[in-house]
């Protein structure tokens, strides 16, 4: 008889401490449950006599053809523990097998490649031991739900000046259009955007013209409100958005110095004695000056092809939703809108701005988000994008994916032959269907 018992709980306080005291992730909370409102969950804890040793949440999916049990990011619990990874395989396929589910879909926080570099995966040997299965070699960038490839920065050991100075060169240099245009940020969870509901309405005109651009499904702006709100101060919506006033204010204060400069510089060059250490400084500073000023004049030009001679004060560029939960910060959805995405490059300062916030709330990991397909392929259309979040000192980062405990097999065939084709299909119905709602505000 096994030293462990099982049981579902209803304790939620219980079931998310455990999991973010023992290096849970968001997707295994109750929080992420409330989420993903289109599947039943159920919360399973496991116990050494009053110790808890095991969370697992399993989201239900009736898939017409059968049902299917998924537990995102795998167990919380030491999967070293072949004991108790095997006791809870054996309670989780009686319950499997009362409640007609086919499959249990799972797929471990356990690093297999990291840039290119064999990972020790014993974590998870206890789960094969335990009767799991996974994709053959050929097909490990195959999946059913989650992509098993994503882009992670490591700020253990960093301050943000330190960490920006191991970012590639593009990323500063797109930090300082931030400074030049007049870029601001602005962050609110749960509870501050109860207050300024508009801020939504920001957020969701973004991602609606960032879908038709680049063609994902856009969702009804009540998930993404759902998201921020389910998460209990667990989710940060971030809007970057250009301030005019501060921008115009800029460009007359550089206007300004560029004048004066422009007069000292003549002064030291027509000197007696010449100081070309200072001639060569003032000139810096001059092609700065310039910089600013011509980013400027991109800007009013964009601004006036956009709006025509009047313009908002404050215009939103960049947004994005950003979870934190243990020590892992996860880039959930992001997006820009064409309007000065070049000239201003603000997906530069979106993606500093919640770095910055996953530093001062003392996370570990930033992940910016996963990724589908071989991110080492040029052919792969998100290799740009691949390349993009690595440049943020980060580290491409492949999971050992997904792993099946399977019930009935011939459902779970049935189930995983149709389900790509079940998806194609659904996913060109909504994007039909959400065509004709789309923002078409692109320049």
């Amino acid at each position: 008889m096994s030293k462990y018992i099982f049981r579902e709980t209803a304790d939620m306080a219980e079931f998310n401490r455990f999991s973010e005291e023992n290096g849970g992730s968001i997707y295994q909370t109750s929080y992420w449950a409330k989420v993903k409102s289109n599947w039943k969950p159920t919360f399973f804890m496991g116990f050494e006599g009053e110790t808890p040793v095991l969370a697992a949440l399993c989201l239900e999916r009736d898939v017409k053809m059968t049902k299917l049990w998924y537990c995102q990011d795998g167990f919380v619990c030491d999967t070293y523990n072949e004991e108790l990874v095997f006791a809870f395989a054996e309670f989780i396929k009686a319950e499997m097998k009362k409640r007609k589910i086919c499959v249990l879909i799972t797929d471990p926080l356990v690093f297999e490649i990291v840039d290119k570099e064999r990972q020790d995966i014993s974590a998870v040997n206890s789960l094969f031991k335990a009767g799991f299965v996974r994709n053959p070699e050929e097909k490990r960038y195959d999946y059913l739900i989650q992509p098993t490839v994503t882009v992670q920065s490591h700020l253990t050991g960093f301050t943000p000046e330190t960490f920006l100075s191991k970012c590639e060169k593009g990323v500063r240099h797109g930090l300082n259009g931030a400074k030049d245009g007049g870029l601001v940020a602005e962050n609110y969870d749960a509870e501050t955007l109860k207050k300024h509901p508009e801020k939504m309405d920001d957020f969701y005109e973004v991602m609606t013209e960032v879908s038709d651009r680049v063609s994902f499904i856009q969702r009804k702006k009540s998930y993404y409100e759902n998201i921020i709100e389910s998460l209990e101060g667990r989710a940060i919506l971030t809007i970057i958005y250009i301030d005019n006033i501060k921008r115009t204010e800029k460009y007359a204060e550089t206007t300004g110095r560029k004048e004066r400069l422009v007069q000292e510089l003549e002064t030291l060059e027509n000197a007696e004695k010449k100081d070309k250490k200072a001639i060569s400084a003032v000139k810096k500073e001059i092609e700065e000056c310039t910089v600013t000023i011509n980013r400027n004049e991109r800007i009013e030009k964009e601004l006036h092809e956009k709006y025509g001679d009047t313009y908002p004060q404050k215009i939103a560029l960049s947004v994005g939703i950003t979870t934190h939960f243990g020590k892992t910060a996860i880039c959930l959805y992001g997006g820009t809108r064409n309007l000065l995405r070049n000239t201003l490059r603000t997906t530069h300062f979106l993606n500093w701005v919640r770095i910055e916030e996953s530093f001062r709330l003392g996370m570990d990991y930033h992940d910016l988000g996963r990724i589908t397909g071989d991110p080492y392929d040029e052919n792969n259309h998100l290799f740009g994008l691949c390349k993009y979040k690595k440049s943020y000192n980060g580290e491409i980062t492949e999971y050992v994916g997904e792993m099946y405990l399977i019930a009935d097999k011939l459902k779970f065939k049935l189930f995983k032959d149709m389900f790509p084709l079940l998806m194609a299909v659904k996913n060109k119905f909504f994007k039909g269907a959400l065509k004709a709602k789309t923002v078409k505000n692109s320049v």
